[in-house]
């Protein structure tokens, strides 16, 4: 799984970065505008059906009743692809009364694209839920794969934005065919019964409060400030700008995310049999992806100036802060998966809801007052700082109401070498190189300086060594046997006497 997800990440971020230097800032704002509509419409027109799908399937497949497990499955999938086909059919009509004639044909195939974005959602969800997030990774591999062959057809003949979105449409098709042909085999030998009535009330208002939920998600965690941009802001390349940086941001998450959804769906079991032990694994996983993303994303933000010159061009300079705000203040978000999990989990969902209010308006506030000034600037940093005040509030919830207890040596060890990895970073960007010069330099000598200072700082314990070694199971023989030498440097075996 480890290697499909870093393939997944490399080919997925080097396509946007092709895409934008070859359609440019302006064609590709008007582009993310419409990719962005038809994204939100899935998640808000979903009506919690698919968190709903994961948190009832997590917690029955935990209690051992397959049967009942099963009958939420199916009664929320025909529900899913019900809601599809009429969003579809309501952004069909739209298309062809709102949107512009040179964009027309390409907004019509991400319309049609929504049909199995939607429904894929909830054999995700499935696959989560059974502790099964393999499946989910392998579908995202194969979409990614079809995603890259058609943005190369598409740009080689000619096709351009019609056929991007074409590849839009074709990858969903591909992930959901992925996903869902194992949940319906999987399904096959459990017996059919149908869904209790307490329990679809159990669901119907679970699914209200998170559809409620998936709103603030948008305002607060997924760009709603695409439509401030748009609205406030008259120059379309900030909406490109902003959005570019987030994608990258987004997709170099990836793999500590991957490990945080993963457990996620344990978590939920847990919930159900062992309490203490999901305490436990909240505060574990939390300090794991931070491990992951603390370096990843402070790295990026030092080299934000060389790499945005040298992935996407002078056209894309004015994007070089922006990148650097939206890198840093991922951060929080980074980490935010395992204690919304357990809130999740523990049906506090009230807490998230309110105070996810507030912050979706500091959102809107900060927007409103920055962008029609600053455009992508503003925009990301009303972006980051609702993000930080929502993670903060989650966090203390968690830490105050639950007995969950965050090793703060480790995170202050861990702290300590980003740090270290970021001044040497910081003074080669300085230097007077070339930009190609400064990527090149800085970023194996960062990566070197981390795992050095991780080491000195004994930033990995000996508890650590076996759950990193573990992971080599899923990487290929070369890749693993250089990941176990990796992990005899960091946490260095003890001796037997």
């Amino acid at each position: 799984m480890g290697l499909e997800v870093l393939i997944t990440l490399v080919c997925t971020l080097l396509t946007t970065i092709v895409i934008a230097r070859a359609i440019g800032p302006t064609r590709l704002g008007y582009f993310n505008l419409i990719f962005w509509l038809t994204s939100i419409t899935c998640s808000v027109g979903s009506l919690g059906i698919p968190l709903t799908t994961f948190k009832y399937m997590g917690e029955f497949l935990g209690g051992g009743q397959k049967e009942l497990a099963r009958a939420v499955f199916f009664y929320n999938l025909w529900a899913q692809t019900l809601v599809a086909l009429v969003l579809t059919a309501v952004s069909l009509i739209a298309v062809f009364i709102l949107v512009d004639r040179d964009y027309r044909v390409c907004a019509i195939l991400l319309v049609l694209s929504m049909v199995p974005n939607m429904v894929t959602f909830v054999p995700s969800q499935a696959n989560t839920a059974a502790e099964n997030a393999a499946l989910n990774t392998q579908g995202a591999f194969v979409g990614a794969f079809v995603y890259v062959v058609a943005v190369g057809l598409s740009l080689l003949l000619g096709w351009n934005l019609v056929g991007i979105a074409a590849g839009v449409l074709v990858y969903r098709t591909a992930e959901l065919a992925v996903k869902i042909v194992p949940v319906l085999a999987s399904m096959k030998t459990v017996p059919r019964v149908p869904l209790p009535v307490e329990i679809r009330k159990r669901m119907f208002s679970f699914s209200g409060l998170s559809t409620g939920l998936m709103i603030l998600q948008i305002v607060v965690w997924d760009r709603s400030d695409i439509i401030f941009l748009k609205l406030l802001q008259p120059d379309i390349r900030q909406l490109a700008f902003f959005s570019v940086c987030f994608s990258v941001a987004d997709r170099l998450m990836r793999v500590p995310q991957t490990f945080a959804n993963a457990l996620s769906a344990t978590q939920m079991a847990e919930y159900g049999r062992d309490k203490d032990r999901l305490f436990k694994m909240t505060s574990q996983a939390s300090t794991y992806v931070l491990l992951g993303a603390l370096p990843i994303l402070v790295g990026v933000a030092c080299v934000g100036g060389p790499f945005v010159r040298v992935m996407y061009g002078a056209q894309y300079l004015p994007a070089i802060p922006v990148f650097i705000i939206v890198a840093l203040l991922s951060i929080p978000k980074a980490i935010l998966t395992p204690a919304q999990t357990l809130l999740y989990s523990a049906e506090d969902l009230g807490f998230i809801l309110k105070w996810g209010c507030v912050a979706g308006l500091i959102n809107i506030v900060m927007d409103v007052t920055l962008i029609p000034h600053h455009g992508a600037i503003g925009a990301a940093w009303a972006n980051g700082v609702a993000q930080t005040f929502a993670a903060i509030c989650i966090w203390a919830r968690v830490l105050v109401r639950y007995p969950v207890r965050i090793d703060t040596s480790v995170l202050l060890r861990l702290g300590a070498a980003t740090m270290a990895m970021a001044i040497v970073v910081l003074g080669i960007v300085a230097m007077p190189l070339s930009p190609v010069m400064k990527l090149g330099i800085a970023v194996p000598v960062g990566a070197i300086v981390f795992i050095i200072t991780s080491r000195i700082f004994m930033v990995f314990q000996k508890e650590d060594r076996r759950r990193l070694l573990s992971l080599t199971a899923s990487l290929p023989s070369p890749v693993g046997s250089s990941f176990i030498r990796l992990v005899d440097f960091l946490v260095p075996q003890t001796p037997v006497v």
